[in-house]
């Protein structure tokens, strides 16, 4: 169990960036990131467009943690000490030992391996910790970044799923990428 009824919420830390609980302080970095129609068009959600909306997200993602449903940090930049992204996982199934991950970042930081560092991190703790042994990711086909990225962490392509969601007023096919645990090759 990792929800806060028996842990503390987990703090994680790599060469430039710091993976922490997201409050509602933070409510204005997360506003920031998702009320940018670029980021948010391969969320599956519209922008934000108020402070409420940031503040009912950050309530959902304390939920999730505190129910045992996933865990959501937020993506710290130690040098400018400002909160770039989110990542973590969601969609648990404690019985089948998997969940989906799932992230984003804001768009200054895209391109300079922050995604690659806080996977390699959270994957890490999922295996570990969350004793994992299926992550999976649904990714929009157009999405090349994403993809980029979790092929560089060993995720494999399982194939189209013809329009899984509906996202943003019309059924989206997404791509369902998986790792297990057996293919893990640990980053150092």
């Amino acid at each position: 169990m990792i929800g806060n009824n028996n842990l503390n919420f987990p703090k994680i830390e790599t060469d430039r960036l710091i993976l922490k609980e997201i409050k509602v302080k933070d409510a204005a970095s997360i506003l920031n990131i998702f009320s940018s129609e670029e980021v948010m068009k391969y969320y599956g959600q519209f922008p934000m467009k108020s402070i409420e909306e940031a503040k009912n997200l950050i309530t959902i993602f304390d939920e999730n943690f505190e129910n045992n449903k996933g865990i959501r940090w937020g993506i710290l930049l130690k040098e400018e000490n400002r909160i770039i992204g989110t990542c973590g996982y969601h969609n648990w199934n404690r019985k089948h030992s998997r969940a989906e991950i799932g992230y984003e970042l804001s768009m200054d930081s895209w391109g300079k391996g922050y995604i690659k560092e806080a996977l390699g991190a959270i994957i890490g703790y999922g295996y570990e910790v969350m004793n994992l042994n299926r992550i999976e990711a649904v990714v929009y086909p157009e999405n090349k970044a994403s993809i980029k990225s979790l092929i560089n962490q060993g995720f494999k392509k399982e194939g189209v799923l013809e329009e899984y969601a509906f996202f943003r007023n019309v059924y989206q096919d997404l791509i369902m990428f998986s790792l297990l645990k057996k293919n893990w090759v640990k980053k150092q």
